[in-house]
């Protein structure tokens, strides 16, 4: 049996670069469709004035073309708020990640978690911190500085690694 342990020390600065990480891929580069959308609105609001529109369609469209940017904002405030909320609820700024063959366990003072390879949908790699995603938008800070290019491998044989 494969156990490999490492306690990590966050930051504020490495949490506050994931969620804006985390809203800039999930909310803007993997929405090219909506920003196309959003393009298309905005030039629409440029043209009807040009053409004299002052009416109702004026105003429905540029509550529509406000409707993506809210969502961002939204977005960074509800993953700030977990993320960084998490941080300053922690007294020592520590947890303890050990893992497994069969998965993952993470501990703090907050919680702990045991989680199976199968339920960690994929990582993400920055240069101080991997971000693990258990769902499309729910993921963990992994601190870098006390993982050894070992244990990096190891996770990466475990689980796939997203390409930016």
């Amino acid at each position: 049996m494969c156990k490999r342990a490492v306690e990590v020390t966050y930051s504020e600065e490495i949490l506050r670069d994931a969620v804006r990480t985390c809203v800039w891929r999930q909310g803007v580069v993997r929405q090219k469709g909506l920003w196309a959308a959003e393009a298309m609105l905005i030039a629409l609001l440029i043209w009807l004035p040009l053409r004299g529109e002052q009416g109702w369609l004026l105003g429905v469209i540029s509550v529509v073309a406000l409707l993506p940017p809210c969502l961002i904002i939204a977005m960074w405030i509800a993953h700030h708020r977990n993320t960084v909320g998490k941080f300053h609820r922690m007294p020592s700024r520590r947890a303890d990640f050990t893992f497994l063959d069969e998965g993952l366990e993470v501990a703090s003072e907050l919680g702990s978690a045991k989680i199976p390879w199968s339920g960690i949908t994929e990582i993400w790699e920055r240069p101080a911190y991997w971000m693990i995603f258990t769902a499309p938008n729910q993921f963990m800070t992994l601190p870098l500085q006390a993982v050894s290019a070992e244990d990096r491998d190891f996770l990466r044989s475990k689980v796939p690694v997203a390409v930016p």
